[in-house]
């Protein structure tokens, strides 16, 4: 930039300073009431009619209702569940396991009897169990040698949910393995109830005291049969989508020794 051009943008500069100075402006207007009046007015009718018109001409795309239904369902879930303090304790500390379903409250009667496996399932031989599921079925090991179990059992084969069962009477422990069933969980005292990690696992162990335990089907509707009373304690976890649920009689430590032991 010349030295020529500099000195008369300065003498611009200046001139409309001045001038500026010279002038009177008007107030500002009160623009803050306006705008909050007209968001408090209701939304006009041309309004009402687009978000209408955008509504019909969506809604025979099946996607969109399905979204529509979804998302309704998934809001009266969500609020009525929040609205239920143990149920918000349950969606806040239990929702790391994807297929197990907790919840706190009393007890409804009646009280369902404590149940063994051959109560509610079917006895299984080691090829039968295998072929009802689909993943490899892991066994608890001892210095690296395969703990075979006691008695084997399959269970929810008619609704397409098999959970295998092996029952260890010595080690005084069943162990639950299934891809496809939910475990339901009802405990009257929270207390009872941890969220631990074992192994990089998000896992549950539920306490001695007495719990009601069952499945659900496909649909989430309680399987009555599996509805049963457990006085031993449980932890529950999954890896690599199958879900794990070891009812025992060991303490905690010992029962996630068996858990990281499986192979």
């Amino acid at each position: 930039m010349s030295e020529e051009l500099g000195a008369e943008l300065l003498e611009i500069d200046a001139l409309l300073r001045r001038t500026a100075g010279e002038l009177t402006y008007p107030r500002t207007p009160d623009i803050t009431s306006a705008v909050s009046a007209r968001l408090r007015e209701p939304a006009p009718v041309s309004v009402i009619v687009w978000l209408l018109g955008t509504v019909r001409r969506w809604w025979w795309k099946p996607a969109f209702r399905m979204f529509i239904a979804v998302s309704a369902v998934a809001l009266v879930v969500v609020s009525v569940a929040l609205a239920i303090p143990q149920s918000r304790t349950a969606l806040a500390e239990f929702f790391g396991l994807s297929r197990v379903r907790v919840e706190m409250g009393p007890q409804l009667s009646p009280t369902p009897p404590v149940l063994s496996p051959d109560s509610f399932a079917r006895p299984a031989s080691l090829r039968s169990a295998q072929e009802a599921v689909d993943f490899p079925l892991r066994f608890p090991t001892s210095d690296g040698l395969r703990q075979d179990p006691d008695a084997m059992y399959v269970q929810g084969e008619g609704s397409q949910t098999p959970v295998v069962i092996f029952v260890y009477e010595e080690q005084r422990l069943d162990l639950y393995q299934s891809s496809q069933a939910l475990f339901y969980k009802r405990a009257s005292d929270p207390s009872l109830v941890q969220e631990i990690e074992f192994a990089g696992h998000p896992a549950l162990w539920i306490a001695e005291g007495g719990h009601i335990a069952s499945f659900l089907d496909e649909q989430g509707r309680m399987v009555i049969e599996s509805r049963r009373t457990v006085g031993r304690a449980t932890l529950l976890w999954e890896e690599q989508g199958i879900t794990y649920r070891l009812e025992t009689s060991l303490s905690r430590e010992e029962a996630i020794r068996v858990a990281e032991s499986l192979r």
